[in-house]
């Protein structure tokens, strides 16, 4: 989040975090990161530092909870993520008012958001990270609660939407960001409908083919991978891990905005030779690919609709919801190319 979540109690979190685990702060800075959920560097008398991470309850609080002993096994296995640190009573997760509270080691270190061209050595680390995440599967998965489902249930949202900006109720609602956005969307509605259908084609397609089931990620991006100090390479933020098929992490690394295209057979090779063969579907990257592009445009959409705008300013959030038309444009290309590379794999 850009802004410090409204009417927090400073005080009432800061005796939790000493009362639940034993962290006397001295100072708790506010990290404006994220899109669902508040982040706080916690600065201790002692000189230890800690991450702190505030998320609403809600529907998906159970499920976002059971990531934290999944943390745990993971950094018990030496794979880089943030290791958990437990309450007093041994648990991972604390409730605070509205808030569930989880603690984490702080990593110094720089996020790698903003760079889009990484070394070699920097890219072959994340390979065998990600090998190591998928090869871990058998001595975790009793820790992870949700799997892959091809579900699509930002759809209905997103239709509606649509039809809001066709009929121009979006135009006329007062909101001149809504109005830009619709501007934005209105010439490519046609456009739009098509990849929907293509993307409900494609989950048909991946639903009926089987495939080998591993732990991913399932977002991993430079927004989620941390640089230390020390040159170890980090994966953060493990909300939304699931058991599904290794092209639900491996699509990211096909061709998007920080991993490109040219780099995939390189990219596979040294994760295949970290992990082991794994067989893999193009129209199953191309279900990733449309899903991940159709869902951002919808979780962006939603948040304009609703004048949200604590997460990034407004023309920013316009920009990329029209950003994400351009990537679907490719989406067809992305999928031939990685067909090539994988029949070339034999």
């Amino acid at each position: 989040m850009r802004f410090e979540a409204e009417n927090l109690d400073r005080a009432g979190l800061l005796e939790l975090l000493r009362h639940r685990y034993r962290l006397d702060v001295d100072t708790l800075t506010f990290v404006p990161y994220g899109i669902d959920s508040w982040s706080y560097v916690a600065a201790c008398r002692d000189g230890s530092r800690a991450f702190v991470k505030l998320s609403l309850r809600g529907p998906e609080a159970a499920a976002k909870a059971s990531t934290t002993p999944l943390l745990a096994a993971l950094s018990a296995r030496s794979i880089p993520v943030p290791c958990p640190i437990p309450d007093r009573d041994g648990g991972f997760v604390s409730t605070y008012a509205a808030y569930d509270v989880t603690v984490q080691e702080f990593l110094d270190g720089r996020n790698l958001e903003r760079e889009t061209a990484w070394p070699d050595d920097v890219y072959g680390r994340l390979a065998e990270i990600v090998a190591a995440v998928h090869a871990s599967t058998g001595a975790v998965r009793s820790l992870v609660e949700r799997s892959e489902d091809y579900g699509l249930a930002f759809l209905p949202d997103l239709a509606a939407a649509l039809a809001d900006i066709e009929s121009g109720v979006a135009s006329r609602a007062g909101d001149p960001t809504l109005a830009e956005l619709a501007a934005v969307m209105r010439p490519r509605v046609g456009e739009l409908r098509t990849w929907i259908a293509r993307l409900e084609r494609l989950r048909d397609i991946a639903t009926a083919r089987p495939s080998e089931q591993v732990l991913c990620h399932t977002d991993i991006w430079g927004s989620n991978l941390l640089l230390a100090d020390d040159g170890s390479l980090h994966l953060l933020d493990w909300d939304g891990a699931r058991i599904g098929p290794a092209e639900q992490d491996l699509f990211m690394f096909a061709g998007t905005t920080f991993f490109p295209a040219d780099r995939f057979a390189w990219f596979l090779d040294r994760y295949e030779r970290a992990f082991r063969r794994v067989a893999l579907d193009a129209d199953r990257f191309g279900f990733y690919f449309y899903r991940r592009n159709l869902e951002d445009l919808a979780w962006f959409v939603a948040a304009i609709a609703a004048g949200r705008t604590d997460v990034m300013s407004p023309d920013r959030m316009v920009a990329i919801a029209a950003s994400q038309f351009d990537e679907m444009a490719e989406i067809e290309g992305q999928i031939g190319r990685v067909r090539k590379v994988l029949a070339a794999r034999g």
